[in-house]
């Protein structure tokens, strides 16, 4: 049973969901993201998330992900500044990534349920959490669930929150919930109150903290990592209303414009570094790029 609290303090703030730039060759820049990721944790940021959505995480195989975090970690990021996502429907591919993230020392890893298959039943949901975790040796981590129905076409329930606590697979620490709707956060915090319940979106991120959520992971600190850092750290503060309505005008701007696309368009234009516009296929920042010109 693993009805149990697993509430961390560290686990909470601002955590970066850390785009991944690539070469012209398509291997993944460590040079670059390892600079990205010092500079967003030395502006405030709690964690760095990898290979999430913004991350293109479905786009890079398991051994160029661990290489990836291995060079995280080499420069000095520690694995409390890290929560790497697993995305993938393969039962062996996710056991043998959290393997290898246990490995390297993370403790909390973002899972994204098992896609393709739509409507999968609660009980398939928990044997394919029960199994990854088996066949990965029963490492000491914990998982974040990742709630974003509009790409998995899975919905994190409740009830199968309940039934993953009450069984044998791996501990719970928290969700992520990214369908941008603040009753749907609301109602994990009022859930599962020793969990830590994150946002992916800005505009919900302030409803959330005044309910007793854990923080947000999303893409816009990618750009805007103090000025949301500072909501979290006084969402009740004089500046409050006006940085989240900034935060609300800022990701209405990047959806409506290509996305994480367009978030490496406006990474590489602020830092004149147009390698930063290089997506994995079939995305194509050239194209993005092109056209804000």
């Amino acid at each position: 049973m693993n009805e149990q609290s697993t509430t961390s303090s560290s686990l909470g703030g601002i955590i970066t969901a850390i785009l991944t730039p690539v070469r012209a060759d398509l291997s993944i820049d460590t040079e670059r993201l390892v600079a990205h990721a010092r500079d967003l944790l030395a502006k405030g940021g709690s964690r760095v998330s990898t290979f999430g959505s913004t991350g293109e995480g479905v786009a890079f195989s398991s051994p160029e992900k661990r290489e990836a975090v291995e060079a995280l970690l080499a420069a000095g990021i520690r694995t409390d500044q890290l929560l790497p996502a697993i995305m993938t429907s393969s039962v062996g591919t996710a056991a043998q990534e959290l393997a290898d993230l246990a490995e390297l020392g993370c403790r909390e890893v973002l899972v994204l349920p098992p896609f393709y298959y739509g409507s999968p039943s609660v009980a398939g949901l928990v044997s394919f959490y029960e199994a990854l975790f088996e066949r990965a040796g029963r490492p000491n981590v914990r998982l974040v669930l990742y709630n974003i129905p509009a790409m998995s076409g899975v919905t994190i329930t409740h009830d199968l929150i309940r039934a993953l606590r009450a069984g044998k697979g791996a501990p719970i620490a928290g969700v992520k919930d990214s369908t941008g709707n603040i009753e749907s956060g609301l109602a994990y915090v009022k859930a599962f109150p020793d969990l830590a319940i994150f946002t992916g979106d800005d505009r919900v991120l302030p409803h959330l903290l005044h309910a007793g959520g854990a923080g947000m992971i999303g893409g816009l600190p990618n750009l805007y990592v103090e000025d949301l850092v500072a909501l979290y750290s006084d969402p009740k503060g004089p500046n409050a209303h006006s940085l989240a309505a900034l935060a609300a005008e800022r990701i209405a701007r990047i959806d409506s414009t290509g996305g994480l696309v367009a978030l490496k368009s406006e990474l590489a234009s602020r830092e004149s570094d147009p390698d930063w516009v290089r997506c994995m296929p079939p995305l194509d920042g050239r194209f993005r790029a092109g056209a804000g010109r």
